[in-house]
């Protein structure tokens, strides 16, 4: 029977690696799913999110074999899993069973087809895993019923300055190209581009199978310089343990703002993957080391899992003193210009990002013939350095943060405040206290140095770096708020709000201040939930109850079910804000009458409830039958 993915191995989800393939159920759940081979069920969970329910099947050769989003198990392993969870008295359950407590044959029926957990759609969820948990492409075991004819295709391909003396079109930034396709099906960029120093390449690029119209990610990235191959990546197999470190082989930053996530065709400062293969000077890691001023050849090539190839080819240009300014372009003059009261640009204005590891400050409104000299402070003492470039009557200002870290800038009468406070190294157990707030750095912290940059919001809160840099591991936090009004410690949790929302981090109070764990940067407030959860029972019969349930902030930590008093298991489907009943006898009867309870938590500790009895089920009345017309 033919078939169809709609993802991948290594495809690029939030925050991790996808771990095998999406297996197409043509939006149908209840369909047989067999065990890949001989073997033994090694491990049976139920997960809210994640993949939902799921089957590990351990095989005589030391792989494992993964099936998830499960809507159910067969009859003999959804006996065993229910009786575990009623005895433990929990939705949510990881269970081992004994080797060979159930073992199963190739081609035996484990489980039926779902759409539990974080799944998107109803599909199966298939990985293969070898003795030491490294994630292996299942597609290179083969399979009959895939059939893929589509080579992969780029969407986009950025450029990126990675010093501060790199430029592209005459700036320090990163610039994307959509790629022309061209008959034969190669792709080529058709503006001109000038660049210098050392750039990064990134691509936007995907694959899909034949038959399915779901963009899949890529299996392998080449990267030419000249001809001679700079830069190679291949995902075959990774380790499940490093899925995280997939934020920093993507480019983390353009993917939290813009949602698109760029293979980076180098390896990034901090990234421990072994997926690359580096053929020249393995120092620049990649990168495109444009350093003699003559224009060089680039050829990019994708590949999917069955060897289809995608090839781009373009032409660097190199840099001159005008390339790519055009009218705007200015000479830097010397140092030492100040801003000239008497022009009439206005009152010059700043800014200041950080990349990786490089501040840029830009300052507007300033003379484009003299350029103010920054003044960089550190405590007092300051050193001056004059602006990296003008542009339309902005200067670039480009600090190696690796060298300098200040924590003012002036430039004329104007000053930004950097509220840079300390570098911090990975691998490293680091501790910073600023004023009301302590942050601890484990060795598992970051990926990679982090010039370390905190504020106080107004209205309370913190602000730590940007959400635009990933964490691998948690940041602990002690913040001592300074409200002048009392807390509600009992209600009252962290929650990271950056981006426009609230996600909750909770925390646990201690004498005034309280703790926390984060795994994002970026702005974190305290927040009081004192409204409970809503909960809505929608059906109380003799076959089954079922609920509605909700929580406005802080989200629902855990949930029962009571009938006359004996604890019932409940399904849960968070997509739906659904629970239904599942009991221990499928064909026991609940007893009319009987008193229902359901009671919700959320995770400030507020308790919501509904209640009602079991009533028979009120008979469907058929709408009568139209009396025909005499012809």
């Amino acid at each position: 029977m033919q078939n169809s993915l709609s993802g991948g191995l290594g495809d690029l989800r939030a925050n991790h690696f996808h771990a095998g393939l999406d297996i197409r159920t043509g939006g149908r759940e209840g369909l047989d799913v067999h065990a890949a081979a001989d073997g033994y069920i090694s491990r049976i969970a139920v997960f809210t999110g994640g993949y939902g329910n799921v089957i590990f099947i351990r095989h005589p050769n030391g792989l494992t074999t993964v099936y998830g989003h499960l809507r159910n198990l067969n009859d003999t392993l959804g006996t065993y899993l229910r009786q575990q969870q009623y005895a433990r008295r929990t939705f949510e359950i990881d269970l081992r069973p004994a080797p060979n407590q159930f073992p199963v044959r190739k081609g035996d029926v484990i489980a039926a087809s779902g759409n539990t957990g974080g799944s998107g759609g109803p599909h199966l969820h298939f990985e293969v895993r070898d003795a030491n948990d490294n994630l292996i492409n299942p597609l290179l075991y083969g399979f009959q019923e895939l059939r893929d004819e589509v080579p992969p295709y780029f969407e986009r391909v950025a450029l990126k300055t990675m010093t501060p003396t790199s430029r592209i079109n005459g700036e320090y930034q990163r610039v994307s190209y959509a790629p022309t396709r061209r008959a034969d099906g190669s792709y080529t960029i058709t503006q001109p581009i000038t660049a210098s120093g050392l750039v990064g390449l990134e691509v936007l690029a995907y694959d899909k199978t034949s038959g399915s119209p779901y963009r899949n990610g890529i299996s392998c990235l080449e990267i030419r310089l000249d001809g001679r191959e700079v830069f190679a990546y291949n995902m075959n197999s990774f380790p499940n343990e490093q899925t995280r470190f997939m934020n920093v082989h993507e480019n983390y930053e353009v993917e939290q703002m813009t949602g698109q996530r760029y293979h980076r065709g180098y390896i990034a400062d901090g990234n421990i993957l072994n997926l690359y293969k580096l053929q020249s000077n393995a120092s620049y890691r990649g990168r495109l080391p444009l350093l003699d001023g003559k224009p060089h050849e680039v050829m990019l090539t994708l590949y999917d899992a069955y060897d289809h190839a995608t090839r781009l080819t373009f032409t660097l240009l190199p840099e001159t003193p005008a390339a790519g300014a055009g009218n705007d372009s200015t000479e830097i003059p010397a140092a030492g210009a100040n801003i000239s009261e008497d022009a009439p640009l206005g009152q010059p204005t700043a800014t200041i990002t950080t990349d990786e590891n490089v501040l840029k400050l830009t300052v507007r409104n300033v003379s484009a013939t003299a350029p103010p000299v920054a003044k960089l402070f550190t405590g007092r003492s300051f050193t001056e350095q004059p602006a990296s470039y003008v542009r339309s009557n902005q200067a670039v200002y480009l600090l190696d943060l690796r060298q300098h870290m200040p924590d003012s800038v002036q430039f004329g009468r104007g000053v930004v405040r950097t509220n840079l406070k300390k570098r911090i190294f990975p691998g490293r157990s680091e501790v910073l206290v600023d004023g009301t707030t302590r942050l601890e750095f484990s060795p598992k912290t970051l990926f990679d140095t982090l010039h370390l940059a905190m504020r106080t919001l107004p209205g309370g809160g913190i602000e730590i770096n940007q959400p635009t840099i990933p964490l691998n591991d948690f940041l602990l936090v002690q913040h001592t708020p300074t409200y002048p009004i009392a807390i509600d410690t009992a209600r009252t949790r962290a929650y990271w709000t950056s981006g426009g929302r609230a996600s909750f981090l909770g925390g646990v109070w201690r004498n005034g201040r309280i703790e926390f764990k984060t795994r994002s940067l970026g702005q974190f407030r305290l927040m009081t939930d004192a409204l409970p959860p809503t909960v809505e029972i929608l059906g109380a019969t003799p076959k089954g109850i079922s609920a509605r349930i909700r929580d406005d902030l802080s989200g629902i930590a855990e949930f029962r079910a009571l009938v006359d008093g004996e604890w019932v298991l409940m399904q849960y489907d968070y997509k739906r804000a659904l629970l239904w009943s599942d009991k221990l006898d499928p064909d026991e009867l609940f007893e009319v009458g009987a008193e229902v309870l359901v009671q919700v938590k959320d995770r400030c500790g507020n308790i919501g409830s509904d209640s009602t009895t079991i009533n028979e089920p009120r008979p469907v009345r058929k709408a009568p039958a139209k009396k025909r017309k005499k012809r």
